[in-house]
């Protein structure tokens, strides 16, 4: 949407906020913007200004709704989720959240975008810093020298899990000198072959089929976990605490002394437990970020946001504490807020509504004049109505009618009815006045009086800049719980195809949640956190023709 953004940099409001934003006037504050004028605020600077934004809002809902209206916009825009801490020593829980992060993580470091969105939960979680990423990152291409056994180690030590069969995300198998892996962030697995020790070619392949679908040169393979270590150097690192450690209760001493024998067992322990001895320095989202533009939307309802994770978490670090569960050095998960304000203190703050107070001295506070206009219900007088106005006095209306196809119809209903609008497909430019039908959708629809423009939306699609991934064909999306039964099969969106066993309340050290039991082949087990039952469907495929359903291994 070129065409808004050179309406924007001639409206009065918005011409000030650019000229103090290149000009180095941060922090400035603007009010009177609801969440579509913040996209097209931040989609405008970003066009303006060349430079990477970072958008901070309240909540997981908000993000997203940004995220698709700035890529409905024409903006290369990138989501980076929150996810739950696992600070339990519980196997086989879900990693889709932290591979999500990781798949985000790696393309911020591979550039070519404009704007990344989060949830405050999401910017103040610690995370590998940028360089981690960049060593724990495998390339391998056709015609490559490769040492099976130092591959394989690589991608364990990156989160990998070992597996009979490649079917989910994170993990690989090797079958002589072949090795699979699904690799984090991949929409299909790869197939890697070796001829004695040289890559003779990388496939991808069907995980269902196993069959090979499209050749391709090289592939990059991401950690699989969020915070990959080295077992031995974590193990040492916890043995030097334990060694300095004064007045360190016994019960934490021997759960310690545990993980310590665990990590050099080979045996799995969630990194969350010990972040800060992982690595000389834990990372956040600011840490990818260099010359970058911060913008902070309602920073009122993320200070409300931030005492709440506060008080919550507070209590479940106590918990783990007097258990032994966690060692005090190891209780800090997140920045604080003071922190987060240290990271935010010359950002650009969009509001809703005016703020009595920001905690710190602004250098401009703008108020912008920005109308918001609900999406057009298919009522072709009602939207007659809505546009007369504009018209009359000769501004400019844009309607933004969802697919192609439905563009050239409403045009020309108005057409029939003596509006005199036009399809177009090419929207980099329009002329000063006039109606024009044009595919593509927002959240709702804006008027810049000044301008005298308007923006007309009929409903929101936006799907290009977000990873989707394919559904299995044989299972079907769960709008509830109570729509499965103990017993019923159902797909992770990962692990594949397993049994429902029902919901366990578990208490870990204290902290109790609610978990989806699946159970897979063997004694296999998966806790699936119920908040994360967008990643569970029901399976609706056809038995084999004995009757059974071949159930997936966890690796």
């Amino acid at each position: 949407m070129k065409f808004l953004f050179d309406i924007l940099k001639n409206e009065p409001d918005y011409k000030r906020l650019l000229s103090a934003v290149e000009s180095g006037g941060l922090p400035l504050a603007a009010s009177g913007l609801s969440l579509v004028h913040k996209a097209a605020v931040t989609a405008a600077l970003n066009a303006h200004t060349g430079k990477r934004m970072l958008l901070i809002t309240h909540d997981e809902a908000s993000a997203s709704m940004l995220r698709d209206d700035l890529v409905s916009m024409g903006i290369k825009t990138l989501l980076l989720p929150s996810r739950d801490y696992n600070l339990t020593r519980v196997t086989g829980y879900s990693k889709e959240y932290e591979q999500k992060r990781i798949d985000t993580l790696s393309r911020v470091l591979d550039g070519g975008f404009g704007v990344l969105v989060c949830s405050v939960d999401s910017a103040v979680q610690y995370t590998l810093p940028p360089q981690i990423l960049r060593d724990n990152i495998i390339t391998v291409s056709a015609g490559d020298t490769v040492d099976l056994k130092e591959l394989c180690a690589k991608l364990v030590a990156a989160g990998y899990v070992r597996s009979e069969i490649t079917e989910g995300m994170g993990q690989f198998s090797v079958r002589g000198g072949i090795i699979d892996v699904f690799a984090t962030g991949s929409t299909l697995p790869a197939r890697i072959e070796l001829w004695g020790d040289e890559v003779d070619s990388i496939s991808l392949f069907d995980p269902h089929s196993q069959r090979r679908t499209q050749n391709i040169n090289d592939i990059k393979i991401f950690p699989a976990n969020e915070l990959p270590y080295n077992p031995e150097q974590l193990a040492g690192r916890i043995e030097k605490y334990l060694k300095k450690a004064k007045k360190l209760a016994s019960a934490t001493s021997e759960q310690m002394q545990k993980d310590i024998q665990s990590l050099r067992t080979s045996l799995h322990l969630s990194a969350d437990l010990y972040m800060p001895f992982l690595y000389d320095d834990l990372g956040t989202i600011f840490d990818y970020f260099e010359d970058a533009i911060t913008v902070v939307s309602e920073s009122g309802n993320i200070a409300e946001r931030l005492k709440s994770i506060a008080a919550i978490e507070a209590e479940e670090i106590k918990l783990l504490l007097e258990n032994g569960s966690l060692c005090e050095a190891c209780s800090r998960v997140r920045l604080s807020a003071a922190e987060l304000q240290e990271r935010i203190k010359n950002a650009v703050y969009l509001e809703n509504f005016p703020r009595t107070s920001y905690g710190l001295s602004l250098k401009e506070l703008l108020s912008f004049n920005f109308k918001r206009s609900t999406p057009w219900s298919g009522d072709i007088n009602v939207l007659c109505e809505d546009i007369s106005y504009i018209t009359h006095i000769k501004g400019l209306v844009v309607i933004l009618a969802g697919e192609i196809r439905a563009a050239q119809v409403l045009t020309r209903e108005l057409t029939e009815r003596g509006v005199g609008a036009v399809c177009l497909k090419n929207t980099d430019t329009l002329p000063e006045s006039g109606v024009y039908v044009l595919s593509g959708g927002l959240s709702s629809g804006f008027e810049l009086p000044s301008c005298k423009f308007s923006l007309i939306t009929h409903r929101h699609i936006a799907t290009e800049g977000r990873i989707i991934r394919k559904r299995d064909k044989n299972s079907k999306q769960i709008g509830s719980l109570d729509e499965l039964s103990r017993g019923d099969y159902v797909v992770h969106a990962t692990h594949g195809i397993g049994i429902f066993d029902g919901i366990n309340r578990i208490t870990n050290s204290g902290v109790t949640k609610d978990y989806i039991k699946i159970k897979y082949a063997g004694t296999d087990t998966l806790y699936v956190p119920v908040t994360q039952l967008d990643l569970v469907s029901k399976y609706i495929g056809a038995a084999t023709e004995n009757g059974t359903i071949k159930l997936n291994r966890l690796g």
